[in-house]
């Protein structure tokens, strides 16, 4: 009997409930898959039985209301077939979660961009955590747009390429996507090393107006070069200037986006304190799903692999490392 990887939808008093599993349950039909809904609470909250149901406080009105609208809604959802398990874990959610999922294999992890977070600021920082301790991709859903209806087609992805390995994992996600639901794929590259206000005058100005559209069109041949890597020789290529996270979020706008891929490199808690998180930018302001992919080797240059000489049955290839772009 094949086992089959479970989708996991983790839910808490920040999340549509039933948006958030509707949308895990089409995605487990996609995939064959069964669905466990994760609800986490802290130590001190409740004690799990050996059922793995939460026993509640007195005090604790909110997270009981939570378990009424989930028992409800699951017995009232149209499974169609699915298997769908709950479940309570005990914990900090940025450290069980992906615990839970690397023990029992799970393909994929649904939730909203403000789980975890409190009722006064939503940071997205949970999510964030998340995405780089989770040993498989998430699927982070906007808050709701109002008079949203059901989830549109998947018609146009946009990919954030930086020329590392996570972001070329990101083309490898965008592409094989493309090909299940026949969309159409967005190569987006934000060029960093160019100067925020470009004031010039004379031979200074004419030096930048004649630099920064060749630097343009070598960058997009780049990305066209890096998506036939992985067979797609369709897709379409955007090179800006600025801010990576405002530049997926104007391009995702503009393009009207379904889906925005980003691959992820796990960074040090020092590291993003520093220098800031890309991802949970994107996330608090991104009004259309956000699939994050988290990739062990993501922060290493991506090999530029050229042809080499064949030698009998196999390929002798030479390869020279690229710079991180941003």
């Amino acid at each position: 009997m094949i086992k089959r990887q479970p989708v996991l939808v983790a839910i808490d008093h920040a999340t549509d409930v039933e948006r958030t599993i509707n949308a895990a349950f089409r995605t487990a039909r996609a995939r064959r898959a069964d669905v466990r809904v994760i609800r986490v609470v802290p130590h001190r909250a409740a004690r799990i039985d050996d059922f793995g149901r939460g026993a509640f406080g007195p005090h604790d009105q909110h997270r009981a209301g939570i378990e009424a609208r989930l028992e409800s809604f699951l017995r009232s959802a149209d499974h169609d077939g699915l298997r769908v398990q709950r479940l309570t874990l005990r914990g900090e959610p940025e450290q069980i979660v992906p615990a839970y999922a690397q023990l029992h294999e799970a393909t994929l992890l649904v939730t909203e961009q403000n789980y975890g977070s409190s009722r006064l600021w939503r940071n997205a920082r949970v999510v964030d955590e998340l995405v780089r301790q989770s040993p498989m991709p998430v699927l982070v859903l906007p808050e709701r747009r109002r008079r949203e209806g059901e989830a549109p087609a998947l018609r146009r992805i946009l990919a954030s390429v930086d020329f590392s390995v996570a972001s070329g994992i990101a083309i490898r996600t965008a592409v094989d996507l493309s090909r299940r639901h026949g969309a159409r794929v967005t190569l987006l590259h934000a060029m960093t090393n160019v100067p925020p206000r470009m004031v010039y005058s004379g031979s200074e100005a004419l030096e930048v107006v004649r630099r920064l559209p060749a630097r343009g069109r070598a960058v997009a041949e780049r990305l066209r070069r890096k998506a036939a890597f992985f067979g797609a020789n369709d897709v379409e290529t955007e090179v800006v200037t600025g801010t990576a996270d405002g530049a997926i979020l104007e391009s995702a706008t503009r393009s009207e986006a379904d889906l925005i891929v980003m691959g992820i490199a796990n960074r040090s808690w020092l590291d993003r304190a520093l220098f800031g998180s890309t991802l949970r930018r994107v996330l608090r302001r991104a009004t259309v799903p956000v699939l994050a992919v988290p990739v062990v080797a993501g922060g290493r240059a991506w090999p530029d692999e050229a042809p080499g000489e064949r030698i009998g049955g196999g390929e002798r290839t030479n390869s020279a490392v690229e710079p991180v772009a941003a």
